[in-house]
């Protein structure tokens, strides 16, 4: 019985579906490099060159993957990305400014905008025929009025799984350039892109806006070990580098050598593995698209990436809050829509991250409950 977050409380035959994680067991050369570190009773403090293992690991992964040359001295390893959100935010803006993201969003984005005494601007996304769109008339008035000085973006966005296109992210970067915004862009869902999409760090739509652009990543959401703790900050100047190393090493807190272990060996040996997810969720992917076609009153665009469905219940007669209806009277627990925003009034996030079986039970409950409601 796994004690994690998201099965901790289920009761009974329930089936959760909440919190990012899925329930494949670990890439086994993480298992292995895990069991062979406590085999060995190898949990002391870490090697200085643990941390720039991490930093070399990032840097050609983004040049691999992504064709995207960092240097990994720019390159900065921190506990998670949320971390590195509040870090940037802190260092690279003052008290009372604006930060801008679109919503819905991650629930995180708005607390840690709010903890750090700046503002939360929101641009709502737009549902298009077939995906999610920027408003850019809307975005670039938004920045305009209210004096932004920071765009925190999520891409791949998180709850949508948009992924923004070249043309979209040179909008973006046109606009952080000339109004001089920072660019905080969370990208930890980069290696779950799926099929029929192509991941392109912002960092990368030109020199201008990689000089204002801390691009952060971990190998946690794609390899499923969050509980290790490991991410890295990639500033894109010296200027950048020098505000986020304001706060001292000791306040920012040393990562465990499990946590860097599991990001190496991810990073390094663990393709293959991500490989096969990839295929597995594109298959969960496809059979929610099939089968929502027969919920009643429910849409949703396919996700570009992630393996989180964004269900529009609004024309169910579920009202704001679906998912509570359904933990209570299906036993499937989604994540509510509204902490995402005033947008996610009516839907509900449903992570897809598990077995067919499983899916196919979830989305049977769903069906039962809407054609009894």
């Amino acid at each position: 019985m796994r004690t994690g977050a998201k099965w901790s409380n289920v009761k009974g035959r329930d089936i959760s579906a909440w919190i990012a994680d899925m329930d494949f067991p670990l890439p086994p050369p993480i298992h292995d490099a895990l069991i062979d570190a406590v085999s060995r009773d190898d949990l002391g403090y870490p090697a200085p060159e643990m941390s720039h293992r991490v930093q070399v690991g990032f840097a050609r992964r983004m040049e691999h993957r992504y064709g995207f040359g960092i240097d990994p001295d720019a390159v900065v390893v921190v506990s998670d990305v949320m971390q590195a959100v509040a870090l940037s935010i802190m260092t690279c803006t003052e008290p009372g400014d604006g930060v801008v993201f679109f919503s819905p969003s991650y629930p995180p984005f708005y607390s840690v905008v709010q903890d750090t005494g700046r503002r939360v601007l929101t641009s709502s996304l737009l549902c298009g025929k077939d995906r999610y769109e920027i408003d850019r008339d809307g975005f670039a008035s938004l920045v305009e009025r209210e004096h932004a000085r920071c765009i925190l973006l999520c891409n791949p966005h998180n709850p949508t799984g948009r992924v923004f296109d070249r043309d979209e992210l040179t909008f973006i970067a046109d606009i952080a350039c000339s109004h001089d915004l920072v660019v905080v862009s969370d990208e930890i869902h980069a290696d779950l892109v799926l099929p029929g999409a192509t991941h392109i760090p912002i960092a990368a739509i030109s020199r201008d806006v990689a000089e204002r652009a801390i691009t952060l990543g971990s190998a946690t959401k794609a390899f499923n070990i969050a509980s290790l703790r490991c991410a890295v900050a990639a500033c894109g100047s010296v200027e950048l580098a020098s505000k986020f190393g304001k706060v001292p090493r000791q306040a920012r807190g040393d990562i465990g050598m499990l946590g860097m272990l599991g990001a190496i060996t991810a990073w390094n040996a663990c393709d293959s593995w991500l490989e096969a997810l990839i295929h597995y969720l594109d298959g969960n992917r496809t059979l929610i698209s099939a089968r929502v076609g027969d919920l009643r009153g429910v849409t949703f665009h396919p996700p570009q990436a992630t393996y989180l469905a964004w269900l529009d219940f609004r024309q169910s007669g579920m009202g704001e809050d679906p998912a509570a209806a359904l933990e209570r009277e299906a036993g499937v627990k989604l994540s509510a829509g509204m902490p995402f925003g005033t947008e996610g009034k009516g839907h509900a996030r449903l992570n897809f991250a598990t077995s067919r079986p499983i899916l196919k039970d979830m989305l049977g409950r769903i069906d039962r409950h809407l054609v009894a409601t």
